[in-house]
């Protein structure tokens, strides 16, 4: 009984604050379900290009287009040397983007129907065509397509972090939307297997790529739209504040904010780190060999992803964001230990990942809820948003991936994977292959977790820095004549010198702080 009671508060609170947020916090129920179901539409449209890989294990470009892993890794070094060159660009346009609707919302709006129309052309490239031409269509198709899907991606996952700047409401948002959008590729893995079953070569026919790609791409185009017609940013900016930042300033200032190396550090390391997860399709089509037991594998492995999404929060809350990534970094790397020594039976394989899939699932919280701290901090520092010029760090990422790209295919190839793809039925092949990217696999995750040994921000720290933004904002708007006090909590305000003095973050030198004191940071 009182459980059902507990239950009933809890839907009244839900519709109490549909239209109004809860004390203390800044976003509404309705925009919250807005964003989520939006990111359903995302989710849709990053299942599809889930499907369009520059791997060895992508179906579509491996098996059906037959193309070498050695050949996918140069058109991916190709794609990163694109990235670096456009890189600067992109990341002004986001710090400086036109109109009046915010950083990240305008592109979600702009970048959909483009990525959904690349993405279907994919699935169209004659098997008549040589494969050098099948080559070439694949590398200019991937690179546009990666390109706008990966700035579309990009910017609605950013849009959270200029939703609130409460810290603990942005974790809140990133795990309901989670579970809302979660539920976009727990949908395509348990449909894709029962549709390929209508087709003649199943998984392997291009026919049924031709089917999905369309179909389900502009199906997440429309609910993104959601995402931008039912939210609104939210930054803590002097009224009257025009940013623009040149691209020198922006790119050195970002270098100086340690808690952005760390994360992107971290991330040098992922694809290490899902070397095995990445194979499940493998597992799948050349371990399982049965179609409609993967549609029910596929809606269990999914599972995985709702319970790290619904954990995230309440782990985060208990040991904090930093703690809380250590934790399931090592829950990835043991739960790959056991596949160094039993890959072959699809049942273990699937356990395995299910726990590293759980983990993942923690850290689509943490991710962005970290990367706004650290956005955040910047702006406490310095008096900037970077959101864009953050993004440059995708540079440096680039150059590293440009040598870590050729790791998992020379260990394809040299375990005897080059074009025939039908290899992967022989366990005597495929099964020291798999022990070898599941040893990769741990090593990834524990070089994963090893920077974040060395973030020291906590949310406490995070939450005062806020009300010290707040306070300078409105301190400027005063000056501006246009005060506002809803900037203003009923919190006491800490001045910049005892803010430096007492916070822990990154122990600011002596003159440091002379400079904080005659105003350069302030806004």
């Amino acid at each position: 009984m009182q459980i059902l009671n507990k239950a009933g508060e809890v839907v009244k609170d839900f519709f109490r604050y549909w239209n109004k947020p809860s004390e203390g916090n800044y976003v509404a129920n309705k925009e919250t379900i807005a964003y989520s179901v939006g990111g359903m539409g995302v989710q849709f449209i990053a299942a599809i290009a889930g499907q369009i890989l520059l791997q060895a294990n992508c179906l579509l470009i491996g098996t059906v287009y037959g193309l070498k892993p050695t050949d996918l890794a140069l058109l991916l070094m190709i794609n990163t040397i694109f990235s670096i060159v456009i890189q600067p660009l992109k990341s002004w346009i986001i710090d400086n983007t036109p109109g009046n609707k915010g950083k990240a919302r305008p592109w979600i709006l702009w970048l959909g129907p483009p990525c959904a129309i690349l993405m279907s052309l994919t699935a169209y490239i004659p098997l008549s065509w040589s494969k050098q031409t099948i080559l070439i269509c694949v590398g200019v198709l991937y690179i546009l397509m990666n390109f706008i899907y990966q700035f579309y991606l990009g910017m609605y996952t950013q849009l959270v972090q200029l939703l609130t700047p409460n810290t603990n409401e942005r974790a809140k948002i990133i795990s309901i939307s989670s579970v809302i959008y979660s539920m976009a590729p727990t949908i395509t893995g348990a449909i894709f297997p029962l549709i390929a079953k209508g087709f003649d070569l199943g998984q392997v026919d291009q026919n049924f790529y031709k089917v999905i790609f369309p179909l389900f791409s502009f199906i997440g185009c429309g609910l993104g739209f959601l995402a931008y017609f039912g939210t609104k940013e939210r930054i803590i900016v002097p009224r009257r504040q025009v940013q623009k930042v040149k691209f020198v300033d922006g790119f050195v200032k970002i270098c100086k904010n340690r808690y952005f190396w760390i994360n992107n550090v971290a991330t040098w390391f992922a694809f290490a780190r899902g070397a095995v997860t990445a194979c499940m399709m493998w597992a799948y089509v050349y371990m399982l060999q049965n179609e409609v037991i993967q549609s029910v594998a596929s809606l269990v492995m999914g599972t995985a992803s709702l319970v790290g999404m619904v954990m995230g929060p309440f782990i985060i809350k208990k040991t904090g964001k930093k703690n809380t990534v250590l934790i399931t970094d090592a829950a990835i790397g043991i739960s790959m230990v056991p596949l160094i020594f039993y890959n072959d039976n699809f049942y273990v394989f699937a356990a395995a990942c299910y726990i590293a899939f759980w983990g993942s699932a923690v850290q689509i919280i943490t991710a962005p809820a970290m990367s706004a701290d650290a956005l955040d901090y910047q702006q406490w520092r310095t008096g900037d948003r970077l959101e864009g010029f953050s993004q440059n760090f995708a540079i440096i990422n680039s150059l590293v991936a440009m040598g870590t790209n050729y790791i998992i295919p020379f260990i394809n190839e040299y375990y005897g994977l080059i074009n025939d793809y039908d290899v992967l039925y022989d366990e005597a092949i495929r099964s020291p292959m798999l022990s070898a990217l599941a040893v990769l696999a741990v090593i990834g995750a524990v070089l994963h977790g090893i920077p974040y040994l060395f973030w020291n921000m906590t949310e406490k720290d995070q939450e005062r820095m806020i009300e010290d933004l707040k306070r300078r904002a409105h301190e400027q708007n005063v000056l501006d004549g246009c005060a506002d006090e809803s900037l203003l909590s009923s919190h006491e305000h800490l001045n910049e010198g005892d803010l430096l003095k007492e916070s822990v973050l990154a122990g600011e030198t002596g003159s440091e702080q002379a400079s904080v004191d005659n105003g350069e940071d302030n806004l």
